[in-house]
């Protein structure tokens, strides 16, 4: 199956708007006629309020809304809608996950490992959470080659590692690291394993449940999707178990004068008026980016 660069442009306003050749997609992707069509139907036909109107329009709203977290699931694998949260970026879901879980599970002298070559959205987080719990982040270096091997990861671990981050493509390398691997060993060392997928699910496919990570975070405007639009998936176990990142409307079940009860998962970490025009166009997106798995998957057979 050939592929015309020509036809592939077509596709992309800019490209056809600005006779440019653009090589800064790690950064952020150029946007497809179907992702920006979507996105504006989101608006033209169903907006209103997700969530919040019992009214006909507000219910529309409500439906496309959680048939992008379900297409998302689908996208990813993960078992069910509920461990689909929708975020900003992966800087927000990881900063989301440092300061949730983190301070569920982290406490004085425990180790958190981070890989040398994270991504400061899944560094900083993990400095903070230690200066907040008086835990210590501790760093695995890579090779001069910029590989982890599977020794010098066990090395690593300790009977004190609580959290492991690690990219699972590095942003400055390009390497793949093998993160299924290295979230079995943690897992055996009684470690928790978040992963930054931001340059790997544009790319490659993504099955969190075969990788069984704990976490995972990225960005729809790497690939294809509108900014402002992201997604943290988490094992609903430990959803369950977090604290609320964020308080306000719709996070909760009901309020009182002396606290709170919160929401049901994802809701219980998705306060105040969402994204429903990004989720709609991410669902979209995902359509987009898993047609051209498919081609490239084609073409190398």
């Amino acid at each position: 199956m050939s592929i015309s660069v020509n036809e592939i442009r077509k596709d992309f306003p800019l490209l056809e708007n600005r006779k440019v050749i653009y090589l800064d997609t790690a950064a952020t992707s150029q946007k497809p006629t179907c992702v920006l069509e979507a996105e504006r139907e989101f608006y033209e036909k169903y907006n209103a309020n997700p969530l919040r109107g019992l009214y006909e329009l507000g219910e529309a709203a409500t439906e496309k809304y959680e048939e992008a977290r379900e297409m998302v699931r689908g996208f990813i694998n993960a078992k069910e809608a509920a461990e689909i949260i929708f975020v900003r970026n992966a800087t927000e879901g990881l900063n989301l996950v440092a300061y949730s879980f983190g301070s569920l599970v982290l406490k004085p002298g425990d180790e958190i490992l981070v890989s040398i070559m994270e991504h400061h959205s899944n560094l900083l987080p993990w400095q903070q959470a230690a200066a907040r719990t008086g835990a210590v982040v501790k760093y695995l270096e890579c090779t001069e080659d910029g590989k982890y091997t599977e020794e010098a990861f066990k090395e690593a671990l300790s009977d004190r590692t609580k959290i492991v981050a690690m990219t699972q493509v590095s942003n400055v390398l390009g390497c793949k690291n093998d993160i299924k691997r290295f979230a079995q060993l943690a897992h055996e060392a009684g470690a928790y394993f978040v992963a930054d997928g931001a340059q790997s699910v544009p790319h490659m496919a993504v099955d969190v449940q075969d990788l069984d990570v704990d976490f995972l975070a990225f960005s729809g405007h790497k690939m294809y999707a509108p900014m402002g639009i992201g997604v943290l998936y988490a094992k609903r176990e430990l959803l369950e178990q977090m604290p609320p990142f964020l308080c306000g409307g719709e996070m909760i079940d009901s309020v009182s004068r002396t606290g709170a009860v919160w929401a049901e998962v994802p809701h219980k970490f998705e306060a105040g008026t969402v994204n429903g025009a990004g989720a709609y166009a991410l669902a979209s997106a995902t359509c987009r980016r898993s047609v051209l798995i498919s081609s490239k998957r084609e073409k190398r057979s």
